[in-house]
């Protein structure tokens, strides 16, 4: 397993996992220019992109986690949980937010892996552009 900052290229060659699949069409040339200036990180194994994870700084101390999975990425999930986790240590402002699709169990599991907790008891209704639901998860980090 490599850590190696983001280049477009890596999100260009990865198969998205299922649950992300539907979020390709937004992946447009512009965004992904957009994310090449992000602070960001791709995950290889065997020169193969299985996770690509990034900061968008909102303002000073607020910032979003953005992440993207190899369909791939199921068997190597401790390591890229453990990269990630450090890349927010090391990285994340005091606070630093992320969303899940509401029907994503899997995905609500990893965020709490990863030191986030929900803030919304119930879903935010319609938060996509395709009208899916989405729950906020924030990290805290107490300076």
């Amino acid at each position: 397993m490599d850590v190696r900052p983001f280049h477009v290229e890596h999100l260009r060659r990865m198969k998205l996992q299922p649950a992300q699949r539907h979020l390709a069409p937004t992946l447009t040339e512009d965004m992904l220019a957009f994310m090449a200036g992000l602070d960001a990180y791709t995950v290889l194994v065997d020169d193969e992109p299985v996770a690509c994870a990034g900061l968008l700084d909102i303002w000073p101390g607020r910032a979003m986690v953005f992440s993207y999975l190899s369909e791939s990425a199921g068997r190597h999930m401790v390591g890229v949980t453990r990269a990630v986790r450090q890349f927010l240590d090391l990285k994340a402002p005091r606070r630093t937010e992320l969303y899940v699709d509401a029907g994503f169990e899997a995905g609500r599991r990893w965020a709490e892996l990863l030191g986030f907790r929900c803030e919304t008891p119930e879903p935010m209704q319609h938060f996509e552009a395709d009208g899916r639901s989405q729950y906020l998860y924030a990290r805290i980090r107490h300076v």
